[in-house]
């Protein structure tokens, strides 16, 4: 209990301070590369087995739960290498505040660009080719953020403030958001096929923390996962 509590308080420093932690975790990329041979079947059984090794590892939860306190699994989706671009799920600085923390899976052989302190900063942006935003250069060097390059050969797990630019070089993030209840409730829902088994793994994710939920529902139904 106590590397854990310590874990969580390097970790929030880290996301406070320069707007990520990398978990270090070189076990990722093998399961990342099943589920690509799998096809990303994201929204399946196999795919809530995924989410919750490790959107719902116990280090994250950790620090979900101590960063947002509650909040919601928002969105999912896999983002490839954009190089050139600098890109952020959150715009507005200090003023939109902490209220969405992103997890990258890193695919093995990945590298990231992550602009250190750009969270802190309410920076022009300009709205990306795949529904980010964009942060120009010049922008990044008027506040003095520098990138930290991250090379990942064996795949990674990093946590980011939303706010937080970053590049993908090479490779891909299957990524998760999760988000305070003021914001998700902007977002539309992730639409399940429904089946008892893929509501049977729901369920277990929902058992996982009485602080996080999701925001899922199920086709043809008015229920929702959280």
């Amino acid at each position: 209990m106590a590397s854990t509590a310590l874990t969580v308080d390097v970790a929030r420093k880290s996301l406070l301070e320069k707007g990520y932690f990398d978990l270090n975790d070189s076990t990722v990329g093998d399961r990342v590369l099943e589920m690509e041979k799998q096809g990303f079947p994201y929204l399946t059984e196999y795919g809530m087995d995924f989410c919750k090794q490790f959107a719902f590892d116990e280090r994250v939860r950790s620090l979900l739960e101590n960063c947002l306190e509650r909040c919601s699994l928002g969105h999912w989706l896999r983002y490839e290498e954009f190089p050139g671009h600098v890109e952020c799920f959150r715009r507005g600085g200090p003023k939109a505040g902490l209220r969405v923390l992103v997890v990258h899976l890193l695919a093995k052989g990945s590298r990231v660009e992550y602009y250190t302190f750009s969270h802190l900063h309410d920076l022009v942006t300009t709205k990306g080719r795949r529904s980010l935003y964009e942060i120009p250069k010049s922008e990044l060097e008027r506040v003095g953020s520098k990138p930290e390059v991250k090379d990942f050969p064996d795949g990674g797990l990093v946590i980011l403030d939303a706010r937080l630019g970053f590049q993908i070089d090479q490779g891909y993030a299957i990524t998760f958001l999760f988000a305070t209840d003021e914001v998700v409730a902007n977002w539309a829902k992730m639409i399940l096929p429904y089946s008892e088994g893929l509501r049977h793994k729901v369920r277990e994710l929902e058992m996982l923390s009485t602080k996080i939920r999701l925001n899922f529902r199920f086709e043809g139904s008015g229920g929702t996962g959280g």
